[in-house]
């Protein structure tokens, strides 16, 4: 039963607090053995998935962030045999995290199948020795009670014995009344705390707060646009306390901290921050809030009007007016910004451009398709000048009797929008052997100067 995927979950929820910079490890410092069952029961469905696939994605999830420093331990049962009540493995033993560890322990949780039996009374006093000595805590993650005829409250009992204050902290998933009754002496011997998931946002906030440790608060933040979840991946960032700026991307985070009150923003890709919202946390207490940023996304494609796309090289802009609210050299350029009318600039390295208008829908992803009719010229100049070598000439174009583009190159080379220019050589302040020349969407067109 995939408590060890619950276990580990809850460790990485307390590491994401950590991600900021070099922020110390979460919880109250103890070293912590993370008991997880990956029993056959664990195939059992829990709404439309099997709890240990809903068991694997909160985990993995949780993971992402475990932080480095803190002294973590392992065990499994259940993931290798059927039928066999001795199948515990202790993957990992109690030692400080290093670097590259969450993302290992990720990996493991990915490759796990559910096979075998759930010897909890046996796990338990087995993880008495992986403490040497040391106070500390154990999180036991199951989705069923003892299957092997070990006495889970005589195990609890053994843990008291010890003489090294070991605490029981239980995440059950999806058990029964009589199943969850079974395992409460466990944590009334132990002064642990037992916490209980019916489905996959309830174990992810159950292994948190078990991963927080007694001292610490659980803040659950979920992002939306407009009221809707967006496509796009969500960035919050928390300040207060000893966070300058702990930021972590999902949808929801999860953060473990000291209590407090914090400055929350939010924000989705590349859009605005919302405005800080502020939350204060006590100790113990798991506080979930919604930011909505209010905010939508735009994708701009450009294509030719035969529908060829445009390879990249001209720039994206989305304006307000004449305020730059980005700009992008992207085939399909990505922008985020609060619902309003605004205008999509397509600019060329010449400086010409081409403006559309446009419109962004709170927590909507509008795709707008612009056509935009580029084509080259290729200004070769002959008589007094050679092509390649110095001296070169000094080429421009105009268009309706205006400055369009210059290149001091021969033969030089123009990206432009489709239409009638004039291309000539300027000398002396005059325009000199001067040319008309049609510029067409998608085609390079030659044109011959010679300058006597």
């Amino acid at each position: 039963m995939l408590r060890f995927l619950g276990a580990a979950a809850m460790l990485s929820v307390a590491m994401a607090s950590c991600t900021l910079s070099a922020q110390p490890a979460p919880a109250d410092g103890q070293p912590v053995m993370l008991i997880l069952d990956v029993s056959g029961s664990m195939n059992r469905p829990v709404g439309a998935a099997p709890k240990i696939a809903v068991a694997k994605a909160v985990v993995r999830d949780l993971l992402a962030g475990w932080p480095a420093g803190r002294s973590v331990g392992m065990t499994l049962y259940g993931h290798r045999r059927p039928r066999d009540c001795s199948d515990i493995e202790q993957v990992r033993a109690i030692a400080p995290l290093g670097a590259g560890e969450s993302e290992r322990m990720r990996g493991m949780v990915s490759r796990l199948v559910a096979r075998g039996e759930t010897p909890i009374a046996r796990s338990l006093t087995a993880a008495i020795p992986a403490f040497a000595g040391r106070k500390g805590r154990i999180i036991l993650v199951t989705d069923g009670k003892e299957e092997c005829g070990g006495d889970v409250c005589a195990a609890a009992a053994e843990l008291a014995r010890a003489g090294i204050e070991l605490t029981v902290d239980i995440v059950g998933f999806d058990l029964r009344p009589e199943e969850k009754a079974s395992l409460q002496c466990v944590t009334e011997r132990t002064g642990g705390r037992f916490f209980d998931a019916a489905d996959r946002d309830g174990l992810a906030a159950a292994l948190g707060r078990a991963t927080a440790g007694p001292d610490l608060a659980t803040l659950e933040v979920t992002v939306t646009e407009s009221g809707r979840r967006p496509t796009e991946a969500a960035r919050v960032t928390i300040a207060g306390g000893t966070h300058a700026g702990l930021a972590l991307t999902g949808n929801p985070v999860r953060y473990q901290l000291a209590p407090g009150s914090y400055r929350v923003t939010a924000q989705v890709a590349n859009g605005p921050a919302s405005a800080p919202v502020e939350i204060q946390l006590a100790k113990g207490e798991l506080v979930r809030r919604t930011i909505d940023v209010g905010s939508g996304t735009l994708v701009v494609t450009l294509a030719a009007a035969d529908g060829r796309p445009i390879p990249r090289g001209p720039q994206v802009q989305l304006r307000d007016g004449d305020r730059l609210i980005g700009a992008l050299n992207e085939e399909r350029a990505r922008f985020q910004a609060p619902p309003g009318r605004y205008t999509v600039r397509v600019q060329l390295t010449t400086g010409a451009f081409q403006d559309h208008p446009v419109e962004i829908r709170g927590g909507e992803t509008v795709e707008r398709r612009l056509t935009a009719e580029i084509g080259t010229i290729e200004v070769a100049v002959g008589g007094r000048f050679a092509a390649g070598r110095n001296p070169f000439p000094y080429v421009e174009l105009q268009k309706d009797g205006r400055f369009a583009a210059a290149l001091s190159d021969n033969p030089a080379r123009f990206t432009l929008f489709a239409g009638s220019y004039t291309a000539g050589v300027r000398i002396d302040g005059a325009l000199v052997g001067t040319t008309p020349v049609e510029v067409r969407g998608g085609v390079v067109t030659p044109v011959a100067i010679t300058v006597p």
